[in-house]
């Protein structure tokens, strides 16, 4: 995520509480580069949603019994890779284009 410092906060700066139904109503993509202008990149933060300390093992658990794992997650296909080998679902000797798949590709995988 992208932070950013607007002198006066811009054309945002003119939003109060009771007007900001009329002003922001009906905003189209297209005029969203009126709120964005002359900003000062400030800089970017990462936020990274920690996985639950009891999936590791259990994940563990299964490989040991044999199971194979599979994800399916709503995630971005580069952050599903990295929980995916953060994991040990995906490991370093699979290749990741014959392991993941967008929702887009696997609907075009053949049976």
């Amino acid at each position: 995520m992208a932070i950013a410092y607007v002198p006066e906060a811009g054309k945002l700066g003119k939003i109060t509480l009771d007007n900001k139904d009329t002003v922001l109503k009906g905003v189209t993509h297209r005029e969203y580069g009126d709120y964005e202008v002359n900003a000062t990149l400030l800089g970017f933060v990462a936020i990274k949603d920690p996985v639950r300390p009891e999936v590791r093992p259990a994940i563990d658990q299964c490989h040991t019994a044999g199971i194979r794992v599979i994800m399916i997650t709503g995630d971005a296909q580069s952050t599903a890779i990295a929980v995916a080998k953060e994991l040990n679902i995906l490991e370093e000797h699979q290749n990741e284009k014959e392991c993941c798949f967008t929702g887009v590709e696997f609907a075009a995988l053949s049976e």
